[in-house]
C-alpha cells in the first residue's frame, strides 16, 4: 500500500468527555492537551428508549457519533475498537464466577459487532456491517477495511465508526494509558475529482520510528487543523494520510 488509496470524507463527527461541541474540539486541537478522562457520557435522548437502556457508556459514545454523522445515506458500516464493550463482558464473567444466570441481553451487547448491529436497527439500515479488533492499530485497520469496501463498490458510502474507552480497573495490569475515551465517525466515499475533502491513506510495512501511542488523538487533530499530512507508527509499520492527494 506504499502508493496509498484515495477516498473522500463526506462528513465526520467525534465525541469525548468535555468535547461535545465543535468549538470545544477546535480549542482542544489548537493546544496540546490530552483528551479528558472523566465519567461523562453523551446525551442520547434522541435514541429509542427501549434500545437506549441497553447501552453501556461505550455504546452511547459510539452511537452518539454515528447519529451525529448522519445515517440518511444508509451507508455500509465498519466498526473498529481495541476492546469493544469490555465492561459488559467483565460483568458477564463476574456473574459466571458466582454461578449467577447470564442476561441474554447482556450477552448480546458484549459481542464485538453488537453496536454496529444496534446502529442498523436504529437507522433502519439494511446494508452490510462488520467489526474490527486489531489492538493499537484498530483505527488504521478499520480505515483499510472501509477503503476495501469502497474499492469493491464505489457507488455506496461507508461509515467508519471507531471508539474506545479505558479498561475497567480489574484489567489494570493490561491498561494502555494512551487509549482515550473517544469515538470518531467518518462517512467515506469514492474520491471523485479530488480537491476539498479528498485524502490518500497508506502503509509502509517496516516501522521506522518508536511506537507513537494511540493514533486516534493525532488523527482527529489532523482533521481539525486541516494539516497536509498525518503519520503514525504502530507495531506493524508506519501509517500515513495526506490531504487533497
Amino acid at each position: 500500500m506504499d502508493a496509498g488509496v484515495s477516498f473522500a470524507v463526506q462528513r465526520w463527527a467525534a465525541w469525548a468527555p468535555e468535547l461535545s461541541s465543535p468549538a470545544a474540539w477546535q480549542d482542544w486541537a489548537a493546544g496540546n492537551a490530552d483528551i479528558p478522562d472523566t465519567d461523562d457520557a453523551p446525551d442520547v435522548r434522541d435514541l429509542p428508549a427501549g434500545l437506549r437502556r441497553r447501552l453501556s457508556r461505550i455504546g452511547k459514545v459510539a452511537l452518539r457519533v454515528a447519529m451525529d454523522v448522519g445515517a440518511e445515506d444508509e451507508p455500509r458500516v465498519v466498526f473498529s475498537s481495541r476492546n469493544g464493550n469490555v465492561t459488559q463482558m467483565l460483568s458477564l464473567l463476574q456473574s459466571l464466577s458466582v454461578d449467577e444466570p447470564i442476561s441474554p441481553t447482556g450477552f448480546g451487547m458484549s459481542v464485538h459487532n453488537s453496536l454496529a448491529g444496534m446502529l442498523s436497527i436504529i437507522a433502519k439500515n439494511r446494508e452490510s456491517h462488520t467489526a474490527i479488533a486489531a489492538g493499537g492499530e484498530s483505527l488504521c485497520l478499520g480505515v483499510i477495511e472501509a477503503l476495501s469496501w469502497l474499492h469493491e463498490d464505489p457507488s455506496k458510502p461507508v461509515l467508519l465508526l471507531h471508539c474506545d474507552e479505558k479498561l475497567p480497573e480489574f484489567y489494570n495490569p493490561f491498561q494502555e494509558p494512551e487509549t482515550p475515551v473517544c469515538a470518531l465517525g467518518l462517512l467515506l466515499s469514492a474520491p471523485g475529482d479530488g480537491g476539498e475533502g479528498t485524502y490518500r491513506f497508506g502503509f509502509e510495512g517496516t516501522p521506522t520510528r518508536e511506537l507513537s501511542g494511540d493514533p486516534l488523538k493525532s488523527f482527529i487533530r489532523f482533521l481539525l487543523r486541516e494539516d497536509a499530512d498525518w503519520s503514525w507508527c504502530g507495531a506493524e509499520g508506519d501509517w500515513w494520510c495526506r490531504r487533497h492527494a
